[in-house]
């Protein structure tokens, strides 16, 4: 697994219908070679969000606001997050597991965010130019649309992962939601 900094963003930014990462394009070209396949749709333009789909065969992992797994599985929902994320023999097995990547979300606004992904339930993954992002917030201000995303983006909807706490099965433990 290869953990990278990823892009936040809220929910309204790029009028976007929901809280998004962004992640750089090969980080999923790399993996997916055709990411329409793999549930992904390609995006030029913020007016098109409403075509964007939930992928099947890959789910995000955020049990903490400080570490999204995104995961493509055969069956998603039977992978072992935990397995998976201390490396754990056999952890690829369950779900058959094909790639996993992965980033630390840091910041002022991580557990907001954190916040934000549960309440919708899912998580928009996105593929753009994290050095205009960077570069952008440098001189404090906010890419546009085309500075962030130049040659499109490839989205798509991720469901959350649920895991067994000892309050019960959800994305996250009961207690970090009050």
């Amino acid at each position: 697994m290869t953990t990278w900094v990823w892009a936040q963003l809220p929910t309204g930014v790029y009028d976007l219908p929901g809280p998004a990462v962004v992640t750089s394009s090969w980080v999923l070209t790399a993996r997916e070679r055709q990411p329409e396949l793999a549930g992904f749709t390609l995006i030029t333009s913020p007016r098109q969000w409403a075509q964007v789909t939930t992928a099947a065969e890959v789910i995000a992992d955020y049990p903490d606001p400080d570490d999204l797994m995104v995961i493509a599985a055969d069956q998603p929902l039977d992978v072992d997050g935990h397995a998976l994320r201390h490396m754990l023999p056999g952890a690829w097995e369950p779900g058959g597991v094909r790639w996993v990547t992965g980033s630390m979300l840091h910041g002022p606004d991580a557990d907001t965010f954190h916040d934000q992904v549960h309440q919708a339930g899912r998580v928009l993954l996105l593929t753009g130019d994290l050095h205009a992002r960077w570069a952008a917030a440098q001189t404090g201000h906010t890419p546009s649309f085309d500075e962030l995303f130049p040659e499109g983006t490839w989205a798509a909807w991720l469901r959350l992962l649920p895991h067994l706490y000892p309050d019960g099965v959800g994305t996250r433990p009961v207690s970090a939601s009050s």
